[in-house]
Formats: structure tokens, C-alpha cells, sequence
């Protein structure tokens, strides 16, 4: 199975997992899932924009297999092509667990799925592609 976008369920919301991953309702009430690897990708907050005059920032929370990663991303310009527009995205830190820092290509993977199916505000199949790039090397 891939990662799909659910509205968070409201068991969820008030379980301890909230308070676990620390994601913030008021953001978003969707998470981008994928039950079959144990996995799921939610926003935790963010930082700038328009507003400020600054570039957005936005911090997630990749659960896998309960282990939490965290990511600090920017979403970037859209690019638009004749098949339809691009959604990209510059990860500029990750910090992976020591119990998985032998897994570090299969978490980037992971990365890579969950950002893709997330799109912009979770709702990547508006993209015909969601690019990924990573700006620097992941922290332990």
C-alpha cells in the first residue's frame, strides 16, 4: 500500500498519540498514512510566509513503526507544465533515530512517499508530481 491522505480519526485526536507526535489540529486535520508500513506523516507546525516576508517553513512528524522522525521542510514555487503543475519541496533536516539510523535509505524513501502523497496541503493527486529534494545531509 501506498501513503494516502485521511481526515486524522477522532480517536486519534484523543488518544495519547496526540500529545505523542504533537501535531496541531488547528493546521490540519488530515494526515497522510500508510497502514500496511506502519507509517504516518503529520504537521506539526509553521513558521513565516507572506505575512512575514519570509519563506514558509513547515515541521512534520513521520511515525514509523513508532518511531518518530522529524522534518524540517520548505514548500517551494510550483512549476507548471503543459500535463499539469509540479509541487516541490526542499527538506532541510531530518533526524532519525539511533534504532534506525541502519535503515537511513529506507527512511528516506519513506520521506520521498509520504511527501508525495502529501502535495502541498495533503492533497498531492492535484500534482502530477511532487519532487523532493534534500538540502542537507540527515542529523542523528
Amino acid at each position: 500500500m501506498t501513503f494516502v491522505i485521511e481526515k486524522i480519526p477522532q480517536e486519534a485526536l484523543i488518544s495519547s498519540i496526540q500529545e505523542y507526535v504533537r501535531f496541531n489540529i488547528d493546521l490540519s486535520q488530515e494526515w497522510a498514512i500508510d497502514r500496511d508500513r506502519n507509517a504516518f506523516l503529520v504537521l506539526n507546525r509553521k513558521v513565516g510566509g507572506p505575512y512575514d516576508g519570509t519563506q514558509i517553513t513547515k515541521y512534520y512528524t513521520l511515525s514509523w513503526n513508532d518511531q518518530l522522525i522529524r522534518i524540517t521542510a520548505d514548500p517551494l514555487p510550483k512549476t507548471f507544465t503543459k500535463e499539469g503543475a509540479i509541487m516541490n519541496w526542499r527538506i532541510h533536516k531530518f533526524s532519525i533515530p539511533e534504532e534506525l539510523q541502519e535503515q537511513k535509505d529506507e527512511v528516506i524513501a519513506l520521506i520521498r512517499d509520504a511527501f508525495r502523497a502529501l502535495g502541498e496541503f495533503f492533497n498531492g493527486e492535484r500534482f502530477i508530481s511532487v519532487h523532493v529534494e534534500f538540502k542537507l545531509p540527515s542529523s542523528t
